[in-house]
């Protein structure tokens, strides 16, 4: 083996090691009791009288992403974190249309996966995470074959845009994450071809972050009153960007959906801002931003400043 040789073979060890390193604390077992019943759609293998399938944690308070189908009918979720420590999860919501769910566990403080912001491209290296068949937090390193795939799921849905990977993927690997060479989330696990070797497919992150936005919207304004109107999720802010414009935090929470004729529509706020702070204090998640409308009353004025093209701006929003 020549030294050139060698040294790529080195690299490609220490990425995977390093990605798998990263984003390893914030892998989740789930196991799902059907209640005797069969499982979902696609029925992964026995375990904890149903079903089996991987997940990440995505913010700290213990929310977790995971496929829909994985969780689908269950009568109780069970998750596995990295350390060891077991606990019932809550169902917060679902797309089964694009494969994405959101649990709770009652948990904080806990390792989240890193969302990551670049495009992806054909031939780049990746890593999947999960529980293949029950051997817990297995690692697999492919290439994205392709992107913007169709793929014909069960139940007589079409599921689009998904990533192909080369990547092994196997029952109980639904859910977890597909990661970039520096552990960053590109996006989630879901399906494999039957008989087929090196045919693996997940959803992408853009999807993900979609559904996650479309939830917190909705379940924002079932439990209150006033909202800003806008949905999203936590992200880390681009660290040069973050020197230059003195900002302390290091976290914020980018906007995936305004509500037409919302205050933050009126506002002028659009999707992909990263909102950092309301009324001066810091949001680095979309609990934040809702702890501070609350403090409000109706009519009343909310002072929000985010990012957009690199630029720290402000805007009055009536709520």
């Amino acid at each position: 083996m020549s030294i050139n040789e060698k040294d790529a073979l080195d690299a490609y060890s220490s990425a995977v090691t390093t990605a798998a390193e990263r984003v390893g604390p914030a892998v989740v077992r789930i196991d799902i009791d059907h209640g005797g019943r069969r499982g979902g759609r696609y029925a992964p293998p026995s375990g904890f009288n149903g079903g089996l399938g991987s997940g990440f944690i995505f913010a700290s308070d213990g929310q977790i992403l995971t496929n829909a189908h994985v969780v689908e009918g269950a009568r109780r979720i069970r998750v596995t974190l990295a350390d060891g420590r077991t606990f019932d999860a809550g169902l917060v919501g679902s797309d089964p249309a694009v494969d994405v769910a959101v649990l709770r566990i009652g948990a904080d403080h806990l390792p989240v996966a890193e969302l990551g912001r670049t495009v992806l491209r054909v031939g780049q290296l990746v890593i999947a995470v999960g529980n293949p068949y029950g051997l817990n937090w297995t690692v697999t390193a492919g290439v994205v074959s392709a992107l913007n795939r169709t793929l014909d799921a069960p139940g007589g849905h079409r599921m689009t845009n998904l990533i192909q990977t080369d990547t092994s993927i196997n029952p109980g690997n639904s859910g977890g994450p597909l990661v970039d060479s520096q552990g960053r989330v590109v996006g989630m696990t879901t399906a494999m071809m039957p008989m087929a070797q090196g045919l693996g497919f997940s959803v992408p992150l853009d999807t993900i972050k979609t559904v996650v936005a479309r939830i917190a919207g909705q379940r924002a304004a079932s439990a209150a009153t006033l909202s800003l109107g806008v949905g999203g999720m936590r992200v880390r802010l681009d660290e040069a960007l973050r020197r230059g414009l003195n900002l302390a935090q290091i976290y914020g929470m980018e906007v995936l959906e305004i509500r037409p004729r919302s205050p933050a529509e009126h506002a002028e706020l659009k999707r992909l801002d990263i909102l950092v702070s309301a009324d001066g204090e810091p949001i680095t998640e979309p609990r934040d931003l809702q702890r501070l409308v609350r403090r409000h009353r109706s009519g009343e004025k909310i002072t929000i400043s985010f990012l957009r093209g690199g630029k720290l701006r402000r805007v009055t929003a009536i709520l």
